[in-house]
């Protein structure tokens, strides 16, 4: 049997699903179990759940896991999540199972970890700051207003931040303008800002277990973020791209250090330079699986089948 963790939508673990052919029992993020029950003893162990979906299934019939988001949620409330979660981690991660991809719970580094440790490998990256003052940025903004302005994305993978009044969207990169700059307040939460490199092309690169999948992206209309276009493809153009061996090693290399054996990585290419942007230790596959035909379920499917 095989485990699968997920988000709540995401086209490509069912295409993985669609390839597998034999059972399988999916965690999702809003899914709730039951755990009927936790049995340990020197003979044996049995750890059984149910769901909407399956009765009384026992985990110790798994044979390979695959972490792509998601979690382990109870029926009743927080405290309950919370032991539901680290009971099921526990036992999960003695299993001496294949395990591709990495729990939520267990991600322990950020954006600037990976940036640095690209920067070691000696990957090119984008000129970056990282402060709470107005002051330090308007010198910032100054150092690259001639060039093509500075950008502002999130540290963490949050993608929202609450506070007395309002809910803040962090998901996507955008432009710090002369407008928002003045808007600014003297001291503000620690933020990261970048020199904005307009690129010949983006690269998303798809890592499963030491292979690449890569595409280049294009995007005609001088987005920030070409990922809002990604609902309706419109003014974008995806092409399958061969990465050289020597940024494949480098990539590798940050993949390992971080012990990551499944996930995504961004590029862009400028001016004769490969870029490195970030890590995504859940994939995002989809929109370029999808767009080429790469068929890259059929590989993680004999992955976490044991077939590969």
């Amino acid at each position: 049997m095989i485990l699968i963790y997920s988000k709540d939508v995401d086209d490509f673990v069912n295409q993985v699903i669609d390839c597998l052919d034999e059972d399988f029992i999916r965690f999702s993020e809003s899914d709730k179990i039951n755990i009927d029950e936790l049995n340990f003893s020197n003979q044996k162990d049995v750890y059984t759940i149910t769901n909407k979906y399956v009765t009384n299934k026992n985990l110790e019939e798994i044979k390979s896991i695959w972490f792509n988001g998601g979690a382990v949620g109870s029926r009743y409330d927080f405290y309950e999540d919370k032991c539901y979660e680290v009971l099921t981690d526990a036992y999960l991660m003695q299993k001496s199972t294949y395990k591709l991809g990495k729990r939520t719970s267990e991600i322990e580094f950020n954006r600037l970890d990976v940036m640095l440790e690209a920067k070691k490998q000696g990957l090119k990256i984008p000129h970056t700051l990282l402060t709470s003052s107005k002051e330090k940025l308007r010198s910032f903004f100054k150092l690259f207003q001639s060039k093509n302005g500075i950008i502002s994305k999130r540290i963490l993978d949050d993608y929202l931040y609450y506070d007395e009044d309002y809910t803040y969207n962090f998901n996507l990169t955008f432009l710090i303008t002369e407008e928002i700059l003045n808007e600014v307040p003297n001291k503000f939460s620690i933020s990261l800002f970048q020199e904005r490199i307009i690129a010949d092309f983006e690269i998303r690169v798809i890592y499963i277990d030491g292979i690449f999948h890569a595409a280049c992206i294009y995007c005609f209309d001088n987005e920030i973020d070409y990922r809002t276009k990604l609902r309706n493809m419109e003014n974008l153009r995806i092409i399958p791209f061969e990465l050289p061996l020597d940024i494949k090693n480098k990539l590798d290399a940050i993949f390992k250090k971080f012990t990551i054996n499944y996930g995504s990585a961004d590029l862009m290419y400028y001016n004769d330079e490969f870029y490195f942007l970030e890590i995504n230790p859940t994939g995002q596959v989809s929109f370029i699986n999808n767009a080429y035909h790469f068929y890259i379920e059929k590989l993680l499917a004999s992955k976490i089948k044991n077939e590969y």
